[in-house]
């Protein structure tokens, strides 16, 4: 075994011990958490670009290893136990040759072959039996009840099957992942902030089983946080109301401030209504008007998100500042348009102005228009579902001046 299939197996290891999903959705504070762990684990201090390099965040030659004491530290870290071949010293013994009786060998060779055909049709038999025993079964996850709204508990029913490789629960907020016993039947968790997610029982090799859980606010609400993976355990709640005399919808700086959250480094606010509806899906109009200002010192990539999501599918549009479209990312049910292998310059706004959206879903054809401007036209084929709720989030703390959704013949479903 090369050192570079160790190392991919080292790193399956500490993956696992760190338990926060796949190492291709970590940030750059995840590999700063784990360069910490893994000093108090082993004193060894391996930095978070060294960690990027190790787990595929950096591009890297295809023959790469790290050093042998960050080799060393991941073992230990991981936990990782090696094969006996892996040592130098271990070395087969060779036998000495043993001279051949021709008819002894034949005999033996009729011998096993009868005793290797018996084995095979009675470890069927026995395998047959063991399987229809002892069937694992599917897996499942499925919401059985709900209680509270904001916070608001979900209890889930599981099926989690006997396999070989561990089985863990991704509650689909970004919450840490939970490893869970073969026969576990019940689990419950809190959601802290509204939207639809998709909460999976997975494998280090995928997703085994999926539910879908829609957790409602009844009303409009504002929320401020750091990032997308502070979201489960540290945001800001604010009310969502009309102030100033454009009766706009802001969070300033000093509120941001007063509330603890740092306004010198990245903030992100979001503007959000998660109401019940009825019958409502691929067929609404959506229409805002923002803008978001842009930070005065260095260099920044601004930008607005319009998300509207159904139960089992979700619109998702970036509207982002000149120069950053490699950074947008655009959802339209199954249609995935990243910035990094599209063109989405077309969703370059000045976000300094006022900027009018409007958007059609017309039984799954949507139009896109800002400031009466055609920027997307286009189908989908899998159904959003019943609509769930809609956000507007700013990288920043942005300016809504209204937003509204309503049905196509124009009855009002969400007004602020």
């Amino acid at each position: 075994m090369t050192k570079r299939t160790r190392l991919d197996e080292v790193i399956l290891c500490c993956i696992t011990r760190f338990d926060r999903g796949d190492a291709a959705s970590w940030k750059h504070g995840d590999f700063a958490d784990l360069s910490r762990e893994i000093l108090e684990a082993t004193h060894v201090n391996i930095s978070p670009n060294t960690l990027k390099r190790i787990f595929g965040k950096i591009a890297v030659d295809e023959d790469y290893v790290p050093q042998q004491a960050t080799f060393e530290a991941l073992v230990k870290y991981g936990g990782y136990t090696p094969h006996p071949s892996d040592h130098p010293e271990y070395r087969p013994k060779e036998m000495p040759p043993v001279p051949v009786n021709k008819f002894r060998y034949r005999q033996k060779y009729l011998i096993g072959f009868l005793v290797l055909i018996v084995s095979f049709a009675v470890a069927g038999i026995f395998g047959w039996l063991h399987f229809h025993k002892n069937d694992p079964g599917p897996a499942k996850i499925k919401v059985a009840s709900m209680e509270g709204i904001l916070p608001s508990t979900v209890f889930f029913e599981l099926q989690v099957p006997e396999l070989t490789d561990s089985v863990f629960i991704n509650f689909g907020d970004k919450s840490r992942i939970i490893y869970t016993k073969p026969g576990a039947v019940n689990i419950s968790h809190s959601y802290l902030f509204p939207g639809v997610f998709t909460a999976y029982l997975q494998t280090r090799a995928g997703r085994i089983a999926e539910s879908q859980v829609s957790i409602r606010s009844d009303k409009w609400i504002g929320l401020a946080f750091h990032r997308q993976n502070d979201l489960p355990n540290h945001y800001f709640e604010i009310p969502a109301l009309r102030s100033g005399p454009d009766s706009i919808f802001n969070i300033t700086s000093e509120q941001l401030n007063k509330m603890g959250l740092d306004t010198t480094s990245l903030t992100f606010t979001r503007l959000a209504n998660y109401t019940a509806t009825k019958g409502l899906t691929d067929g609404f109009i959506f229409e805002t008007t923002f803008k978001n200002l842009l930070r005065k010192k260095g260099i920044y990539c601004n930008n607005t998100k319009i998300h509207l999501a159904g139960i089992d599918g979700q619109i998702r549009f970036t509207l982002i500042s000149a120069g950053c479209s490699s950074k947008g990312l655009n959802v339209i049910s199954e249609k995935r348009y990243e910035g990094k292998s599209h063109n989405l310059s077309r969703f370059v706004i000045d976000q300094e102005k006022w900027n009018h959206v409007r958007l059609i879903d017309h039984n799954k054809q949507v139009t896109l228009y800002v400031n009466d401007k055609l920027l997307y036209s286009g189908t989908y084929t899998k159904s959003l579902g019943e609509f769930k709720g809609l956000y507007i989030e700013f990288e920043g703390n942005g300016f809504v001046k209204n937003c509204e959704l309503k049905t196509l013949s124009g009855k009002p479903v969400y007004h602020f």
